[in-house]
């Protein structure tokens, strides 16, 4: 049985004379036997010299999506970026058109952190290219990203400007929704408003604990070795292991007295932390107070209302099943193009109050008014609609949710009964065929841009602070909307 299956192998592996490779064929490598194969391979070499293009574009290619980010150089607005940089003194900065196009084909390409970035710059050719063979380090990158956040604003207009010289700023239909966005922070480094003095007791407690072990150890070493002495200082006579074991012994406690004292110092911090959410909590509560015209003494904040440690301007949202420290980000798309003419970050956990606003914003950033606008269930607010509708732009804005499988109910017929209230006017407007397909566009205009972000590899902020998310988020929605001219062709004159 054995003799078998040996000569069943010896006839697999064995190569037929008329296939066998030719001693040319083979890579030097292969004379190990390691690699002999019954048929030829081209050969590889990775350590002989190469002749490459001069130029890497030409290695990369015209289409690459690198090459369109450089061309862009001649057609975005670049000024307040240069403005900026007003002294000539110190060592040459890295030139800052190169650096936010870097930053932005790194967004494009979803990579946000500037460690990566630095990295690309060394080792990716297209990264090469963009920053024309510069490699900035981590740093750099980090901090020219922060110094231009209130920049990348102008520069998201600027986006909107190239769209409208396109001819594609005719807004017909425009969706308005949001995001849960996480933050930089973790939940579990939040407190809420009721747990806080509990909280501060107990620091103050653990402070004054470890202080007090800290003052025990001192004593003891004071009252054994003297006042000012350490224990340690011994003649260079004094050779006795019991007298080295009593110094060792002291420097420990001298080590553990210094621990205490030190976790006494972080306990400290971290009390002062608490202190100032607090007082940022009962500060927001007095605002809001004053806003509603009641009292601002008796005013405080929900026991529930929380703060978190590490990005306190970030709040606790519910998404899907669970909840995360997150941001609201808010986007108007228009329907035919899928490009963002309007974007926002909010602290509200709630998308109330926030069509208006979208609307403004919209209006600014293009110039034009758009006809109508569909949002979610969310944004059902009867004055901030209203507000909307001053503008001229007619609002198909979701009454309730709607269960999945439901039977689209008969549209409405006749006039409108005068007896009906404001949400019920809404509600019956959407039952119209016209009202079914204004908000039948929501879900494939906004939603799947919100999608393509994410795709893009932009999952959470990478920065903290809300005037900080603000501008990043200004940065995707260039990013996006650049990318989005560049895929569908509109961008190709330009390129070419």
């Amino acid at each position: 049985m054995g003799e078998a299956s040996d000569r069943v192998q010896r006839r697999l592996f064995e190569v037929p004379p008329s296939r066998a490779c030719e001693p040319e064929t083979l890579a030097p490598a292969e004379s190990s036997g390691r690699f002999v194969s019954p048929r030829p391979f081209r050969e590889w070499a990775p350590d002989q010299g190469q002749l490459l293009p001069q130029y890497v574009r030409e290695v990369l290619g015209s289409d690459h999506l690198v090459c369109f980010f450089v061309d862009l150089a001649r057609m975005l607005d670049f000024g307040p970026i240069l403005r900026s940089y007003t002294s000539d003194r110190g060592q040459p900065a890295y030139h800052p058109v190169m650096m936010t196009l870097l930053t932005m084909y790194a967004y494009a390409v979803g990579v946000s952190s500037s460690r990566e970035i630095a990295r690309r710059c060394r080792s990716d050719l297209a990264f090469r290219y963009v920053s024309g063979g510069a490699q900035p380090d981590h740093d750099t990158i980090c901090a020219f990203r922060v110094r231009h956040l209130a920049a990348f604003k102008d520069l998201f207009r600027d986006t909107i400007r190239i769209a409208g010289e396109l001819r594609l700023a005719k807004l017909g239909h425009i969706a308005v929704d949001g995001t849960k966005m996480k933050a930089n922070a973790s939940k579990h480094k939040a407190m809420s408003y009721g747990r806080m003095d509990e909280a501060k007791r107990k620091l103050d407690q653990q402070i004054e604990e470890l202080l007090a072990e800290a003052a025990r150890i001192d004593e003891e070493e004071d009252r054994r070795y003297g006042k000012g002495r350490t224990g340690d200082e011994m003649p260079a006579e004094l050779l006795d292991p019991a007298k080295r074991l009593a110094a060792m012994r002291a420097a420990q406690q001298r080590a553990e007295a210094a621990k205490k004292r030190e976790l006494a110092e972080q306990k400290g911090k971290r009390r002062q932390k608490i202190e100032e959410a607090q007082a940022a909590l009962e500060k927001e509560a007095r605002a809001k107070a004053k806003a509603e015209g009641k009292p601002e003494a008796e005013a405080k904040p929900e026991p529930k209302s929380q703060r978190n440690f590490t990005d306190a301007e970030s709040r606790i949202m519910k998404k899907g099943g669970s909840f995360e420290q997150a941001y609201n980000a808010q986007l108007a798309v228009e329907a035919v193009t899928q490009l963002i003419v309007a974007e926002e970050v909010t602290q509200s956990a709630t998308d109330a109050n926030l069509l208006s606003p979208m609307i403004e914003q919209t209006i600014a950033n293009t110039g034009v008014v758009p006809a109508q606008v569909s949002a979610d269930a969310g944004y059902l607010s009867q004055p901030d609609v209203e507000k909307a509708e001053l503008y001229g732009t007619e609002c198909f804005v979701a009454t309730g949710r709607k269960k999945h499988g439901d039977e689209a109910p008969s549209p409405p017929r006749g006039r409108t009964p005068s007896t009906l209230t404001w949400r019920e006017r809404m509600a019956r407007k959407l039952k119209t065929r016209r009202g079914r397909r204004a908000y039948a566009r929501r879900k494939v205009v906004v939603e799947p841009v919100f999608g393509q972000i994410r795709t893009r590899g932009f999952q959470r902020f990478s920065m903290r602070g809300l005037a900080k998310v603000r501008g990043e988020f200004s940065l995707v929605c260039a990013v996006h909307n650049l990318v989005k001219l560049i895929h569908l062709g509109w961008l190709a004159p330009a390129a070419a």
